[in-house]
Order: C-alpha cells, then sequence, then structure tokens
C-alpha cells in the first residue's frame, strides 16, 4: 500500500486512471486560474506537491484532458495571473 507521502506525488497522480484524476483535483485542489482558449476553458489547480490543468470543451462542457506538471516553467503562462500565496498558507 502506498504512503500518504506517495500518494501526494506526481507519478502517483499519474498512474490513476481519468476519473480517479479529476476526483483528486476536485476533492484535494486549489483553483488558481481560469484562463479561455479557443474552443476550451483551463483551469489551473494546485494538488499537493504539482499543478494540474483541465482542459473543458466549452461545447460539450466536458473535462477532455488533465495535465499534471511538477515544472514551475510551465506556470509562466498563468505567473502574473495567479497569487502564489493562496496556496502556501
Amino acid at each position: 500500500m502506498k504512503s500518504e507521502q506517495e500518494k501526494k506525488k506526481l507519478a502517483y497522480f499519474r498512474a490513476l486512471s481519468f476519473q480517479e484524476q479529476l476526483n483528486t483535483v476536485w476533492q484535494t485542489g486549489i483553483l488558481l486560474d481560469t484562463k479561455r482558449l479557443p474552443g476550451f476553458w483551463l483551469h489551473l489547480y494546485a494538488v499537493n506537491t504539482f499543478f494540474v490543468e483541465l482542459w473543458i470543451c466549452q461545447r460539450r462542457l466536458d473535462v477532455t484532458l488533465v495535465r499534471g506538471f511538477s515544472n514551475t516553467e510551465e506556470l509562466k503562462p498563468y505567473i502574473d495571473r495567479i497569487s502564489l500565496d493562496s496556496i502556501l498558507s
């Protein structure tokens, strides 16, 4: 059985099924930002020790992609729009 520490890591999250990933984001994630791209809404969440983007189709209103990452370089499109204070406190 995985320890609680292991369950907080990105590798564990990526090994979950799509539905389990969604449940994890909705149950433990902190919404940091929402932005719109043509055809999609992107919701950025802080989840445990990493970040997750949910790509939501505007036409079907369903999540089409769950993208987890821990590299802060990937936060650059959001950096002027979010406050990391909300996840550090």
